[in-house]
């Protein structure tokens, strides 16, 4: 911890250069003007070229004054200690994940710029995740933004309320898998509309469920959908939950995540079909709510699809700085281990000390 910032009046300091010499002087000159009548000079003769060791340590008293006088200026110049505080207000964006996890997600054909293939949903969350805490110049992350996650398959669920705690969230997100093979037939299919409106009810109740913080006001509201089908469950369609959004000021970033062929294996030999998604009604939500819909064909293009979409949904982070000063004239000061006495108090005490001695020991006669 250092126990000096700075001074309040640093132009001070130079009078301890101009005080110091005065100081000598008058010492100096003290000593010479006083005088005794002596019958005889050869015994004070003998005493000069001998002089006791009181006569060589007088010299101490304008030592004393000296220090005593350099602490004095110091400490008028009033030493201080900066104690800084620092006080964050952030604009952030509310944002909603809506994922689809239907059992196509699980299908393993969205290849990266080395080769590697992942099933959909592995690179989603894996790009998700960067998006979140980021990986980099192009996926700085979301600190500031309270993020919350919403999948669906036949039904919605809400597997993580909208949170600034993403470390949770992302925990959340690595779990979520397609529909086991014991319940694929109840809870397979693609709700879109109903996750949508799942997703809109949780961005809407926001300022009901978080507490109050008068340093974090909620700047936009977005949601990022993600499927790789179309609408084929559910009681609501997509445009019906998008005319709910724009009503609520709410954005929708759809994305739809997919090759634009898939290769079937047949008697006949491999056949490419066309991998149904609804690019239409996803083009007409985001068209509807002043979003944007993306096609992602792979995982390179995916990853860029999220860093656009950070590009346009960013929090404004505004950091202010304060400095508590303290004053050190009449503090102890930390040396290592110990602590010396303030420099206020040393001053009284040289000069306590200084009078003391040149009324005792070291008094002059005359």
């Amino acid at each position: 911890m250092k126990w000096l910032d700075t001074f309040a009046y640093p132009w001070l300091l130079p009078l301890a250069i101009v005080l110091i010499p005065i100081v000598w002087f008058d010492w100096l000159r003290a000593s010479r003007r006083a005088s005794l009548r002596f019958s005889s000079t050869s015994d004070l003769l003998a005493a000069a070229a001998h002089p006791s060791w009181a006569v060589r340590a007088r010299v101490i008293l304008p030592i004393l004054r000296s220090l005593a006088v350099l602490l004095l200026v110091i400490a008028v110049a009033r030493p201080q200690r900066a104690d800084e505080l620092t006080k964050i207000t952030t604009e952030g964006v509310a944002l909603e994940l809506v994922l689809d996890r239907s059992s196509s997600m699980n299908s393993r054909d969205l290849v990266d710029h080395n080769g590697r293939t992942y099933t959909r949903l592995d690179a989603v969350k894996q790009i998700v995740e960067q998006f979140v805490e980021g990986s980099g110049e192009d996926l700085p992350g979301r600190a500031g933004d309270l993020i919350g996650l919403t999948v669906f398959a036949r039904y919605p669920d809400t597997v993580c309320p909208l949170t600034r705690d993403h470390t949770h969230l992302v925990t959340a997100l690595q779990e979520v898998q397609p529909p086991p093979p014991a319940v694929r037939e109840q809870e397979d299919g693609t709700a879109i509309g109903d996750a949508l409106l799942l997703g809109l009810e949780r961005i809407r109740n926001i300022h009901r469920d978080l507490p109050k913080d008068e340093d974090f006001t909620i700047k936009s509201r977005a949601i990022i959908l993600l499927t790789d089908g179309e609408q084929n469950a559910g009681e609501f369609t997509p445009l019906e939950a998008a005319e709910a959004a724009k009503a609520l000021g709410v954005k929708i970033y759809a994305i739809g995540a997919a090759p634009l062929f898939q290769v079937h294996r047949s008697m006949l030999g491999n056949i490419r079909q066309r991998v149904p998604i609804d690019e239409r009604a996803l083009q007409q939500i985001a068209d509807e709510t002043g979003g944007h819909y993306f096609r992602a064909t792979d995982a390179d293009s995916l990853a860029e699809i999220y860093a656009e979409i950070d590009k346009l949904e960013r929090s404004a982070i505004d950091e202010q700085r304060y400095y508590l000063y303290e004053e050190l004239a009449y503090h102890a000061i930390p040396l290592g281990p110990v602590e010396l006495p303030p420099p206020l108090l040393v001053v009284l005490i040289l000069l306590a000390t200084e009078i003391l001695l040149a009324n005792t020991r070291f008094r002059r006669i005359p």
